[in-house]
């Protein structure tokens, strides 16, 4: 493995353990909440964010958006967050690991694999961040750092 590989695993590694505690914090009653209007709900949030490591090398790969919108579809319980991100990252770490091919997505991007694995891990903290706020704005004392 490479200095950059190991690297780019500890720091997406961070941002899935931060989102875990965020999870966790996560109170059933705000669900639903949409802190912004017409942003994303809490949930939405924490969803994607538990998914996207795995969609965006899904999308790197070139699947169809039939496939993508198939993806999405499945449904990921407030219980499931955390097993659900920590499974994003195992299959994120092979892929970095072991290589992957890359093909042009359904509208037209293309990049490389180390393009595709740096734009995961920026999206990862993009959401993280995102919901970080969230619960902030609904009164949540978060008392977490989010960077090592």
């Amino acid at each position: 493995m490479t200095d950059w590989e190991r690297a780019l695993i500890l720091h997406v590694g961070v941002g899935v353990k931060t989102s875990k505690v965020l999870f966790e914090k996560i109170e059933a009653k705000d669900w639903d909440a949409r802190p912004i209007p017409g942003k994303r709900t809490v949930g939405e949030v924490a969803v994607h964010l538990a998914v996207l490591l795995e969609a965006d090398l899904l999308i790197a790969s070139g699947v169809t958006a039939e496939t993508m919108e198939t993806f999405y579809v499945k449904p990921v319980t407030r219980d499931q967050l955390s097993e659900r991100i920590d499974r994003a990252f195992c299959i994120y770490q092979e892929k970095l690991t072991t290589g992957f091919v890359t093909r042009p997505t359904y509208w037209g991007v293309e990049d490389s694999m180390n393009g595709w694995a740096i734009e995961a891990a920026v999206h990862l903290y993009h959401h993280r961040s995102q919901l970080f706020d969230y619960l902030n704005i609904l009164g949540y004392e978060l008392k977490i750092s989010l960077f090592e």
